[in-house]
């Protein structure tokens, strides 16, 4: 238990740091959810829209430092390989 306020000051920004990071972090796999489920129903034009939508929000996380620059790059590259592979399915 932090006990000077330096330490409780800092105890307080890791919380909201660790906060927004579990949100964005959980934004990215809605989005990435939604956008392969909806290349497995056939809707592709919603599936692109998804896909757009994480992966400007995965390049965000990178630059506010809550994803490793590789990380990002694995997650798009999953993930526009996966939808490739059900839309050539189909």
């Amino acid at each position: 238990m932090a006990r000077n306020p330096s330490a409780m000051k800092y105890k307080r920004q890791s919380d909201q740091t660790r906060t927004m990071n579990r949100s964005r972090k959980s934004t990215i796999r809605t989005y990435t959810k939604k956008a392969i489920a909806a290349a497995e129903s056939g809707n592709l034009d919603e599936a692109e829209k998804h896909q757009k939508t994480a992966i400007s929000l995965i390049d965000k996380a990178t630059l506010r430092s809550t994803l490793h620059k590789n990380t990002a790059a694995r997650k798009k590259s999953r993930l526009i390989k996966r939808i490739r592979e059900i839309s050539q399915q189909a």
